[in-house]
């Protein structure tokens, strides 16, 4: 999702974003390898649009601090869900 985001915010439509991206998963899981580890010149190869600067967008840190939302996946989000679970166990 990720991945797809980073070319949507560099101007793809998020269909054609959506299907490289999974392009791009697929040849990982082909070559046993995953998104970080992949050269920027394999990017490129799929879309001019990928920069040096999609490695910090598809950092799994960042990724997952990203989802603040509630039930989100970030340091904040998931001590909120702890706090509620104790609080309704009145632990």
């Amino acid at each position: 999702t990720d991945l797809a985001d980073y070319l949507v915010k560099k101007g793809m439509p998020f269909r054609s974003a959506y299907k490289i991206s999974g392009q791009i998963v697929a040849l990982c899981i082909s070559g046993g390898t995953v998104l970080e580890e992949l050269e920027l010149g394999t990017y490129k190869e799929f879309s001019d649009l990928f920069e040096a600067d999609l490695y910090e967008a598809i950092d799994l840190q960042k990724c997952v601090e990203k989802r603040i939302s509630e039930g989100g996946t970030s340091v904040a989000s998931v001590e909120e869900q702890i706090n509620f679970v104790k609080e309704s166990l009145n632990l």
